[in-house]
């Protein structure tokens, strides 16, 4: 969305928040708490700001402590009556970080305007939502690019409306200490497979950019950190290219002599193995597979499919291609509602058969998120597959609902088994080597890693040292 250009000289810039978060979301341990993301949804309208005349920055709350961030953001004259603080929540689990850092916010200058947004926290309930941060002066209901402008400048009048995947590339020399941060490009929305727990299961995805408009902005990204090595997340739910794309993408990458590793997330029943080749060949270096179980009885509780062996075939002939051509795949496992003993052998003896193809295993139980109204029917299908809540309030305190996966295995064993299947797969230096990828501190090096695994707990780790 490109309107006519406004002087803004006068304003200072618009400040854009992520939030962060008081305990890491999975566990708590030093190595957790090194992680970045980069929130790039934040960044999207940042850029549009820019774009459209009014200077923006964006900051990342991380882990540090939302009254010291608030009040070093007073200090510094950044929490300004003149320009709206735009916090966005990337997820339920920064509820708690936002609600003492609106407080101390509205402490030091209750006319600073804060608007709120983040459409997976804003949108399930924005009135309980209100009612747990009274001070936020607005809250975003869906998507922030199309209202933006008007958020930020009342003579705007802007219908809201889905716009899709916005041309322009992300600014991130507008990010506080970019450098220490790997970049995003957005390359689809949406996904609309269905499965159970995903809260785009109805979303439809939008088409892919386009081979040329994705190596122009893989360009200006690596121009961007003035050609330092940069590892960009091509952003996507369901990275779903088929074999012209992937070629087109490969002889754009080559015409422009980029030599740029990136990583993407997608289905393992999505992309085609004869894809790869020419994936790997335009720099895709991590793949992010979102497996879940290989289960035929979880395949078909999480809906993910109607074929189980069909689903399973894909997955292995994608994986095998992904190890042919040097490509590292971490898979994503969930532990999900009606998990046994017998279900959980059934994934494990799948993955001991393509151990030498993975390069790392994520796991995790399910989680169910949102404020009551909004989780009760998904609460309602799970609690036919056998699981139940650990605490009946938590969806009403903070969004948040763990869960005992069934009579065989509570809340406790799920998390004890999550680890034990991480760690059969993944060793030091693969984890390392897939979070220094993407996540950790562009400076972190393996010495650093090294000495924050020694000050860890060994239980807490998901891999073996």
């Amino acid at each position: 969305m490109r309107v006519p250009v406004k002087s803004y000289s006068n304003l200072p810039p618009v400040l854009f928040v992520s939030a962060g978060m008081l305990r890491p979301k999975k566990r708590e341990h030093i190595l957790a708490r090194r992680q970045l993301y980069l929130n790039y949804g934040a960044l999207t309208l940042a850029t549009l700001c820019e774009l459209n005349g009014r200077s923006a920055h964006l900051i990342h709350g991380e882990h540090e402590d939302p009254v010291i961030f608030a009040q070093r953001l007073y200090a510094e004259g950044r929490l300004n009556p003149c320009s709206p603080l735009m916090l966005s929540m990337p997820s339920f689990y920064a509820l708690s970080w936002t609600q003492l850092f609106c407080h101390t916010v509205k402490q030091l200058d209750r006319r600073v305007r804060i608007i709120i947004g983040g459409r997976w926290v804003t949108g399930p309930d924005p009135v309980w939502l209100k009612e747990k941060i009274p001070e936020a002066d607005a809250i975003v209901e869906g998507l922030g690019e199309p209202l933006l402008l008007s958020l930020i400048d009342s003579t705007y009048n802007v219908i809201a409306k889905d716009i899709g995947v916005p041309d322009h590339g992300l600014n991130h020399r507008l990010i506080d200490n970019f450098q220490r941060y790997q970049p995003s490009i957005e390359t689809s929305r949406g996904c609309g497979m269905g499965c159970s727990f995903c809260e785009e299961r109805d979303i439809k995805l939008t088409p892919l950019r386009s081979p040329a408009r994705l190596a122009e902005l893989l360009e200006k990204v690596v121009s961007d950190y003035g050609g330092e090595e940069v590892h960009p997340y091509l952003q996507s739910s369901f990275f779903l290219p088929n074999p012209r794309w992937s070629e087109q993408l490969a002889r754009e990458v080559e015409r422009r002599q980029l030599n740029v590793q990136w990583r993407c997330e997608t289905r393992v029943d999505g992309m085609k193995p004869n894809t790869v080749a020419s994936l790997a060949a335009a720099g895709m270096k991590v793949i992010d597979l979102g497996l879940e179980t290989a289960s035929p009885t979880q395949i078909r509780a999480m809906n993910k499919a109607s074929d189980a062996d069909r689903y399973l075939e894909a997955a292995s002939e994608l994986i095998r291609a992904c190890a042919d051509n040097g490509v590292w795949v971490k898979t994503n496992i969930l532990l999900y509602a009606g998990e046994s003993a017998r279900t959980l052998d059934e994934t494990r003896a799948w993955l001991d058969n393509h151990a030498d193809a993975l390069k790392g295993v994520s796991v995790g139980p399910v989680v169910a998120y949102g404020p009551p109204a909004h989780v009760k029917p998904y609460l309602d299908e799970v609690y036919k597959l056998g699981a139940t809540p650990t605490d009946n309030m938590s969806a009403q305190r903070e969004g948040i609902t763990h869960l005992h996966l069934s009579p065989q295995l509570s809340a406790t064993d799920a998390e004890i088994e999550s680890l034990n299947l991480s760690r059969r797969y993944m060793k030091e230096t693969d984890y390392f080597d897939l979070k220094g990828f993407s996540y950790y501190p562009r400076e972190y090096t393996k010495s650093d890693f090294d000495i924050d695994v020694q000050a860890s707990a060994p239980s807490s780790l998901p891999f073996r040292l």
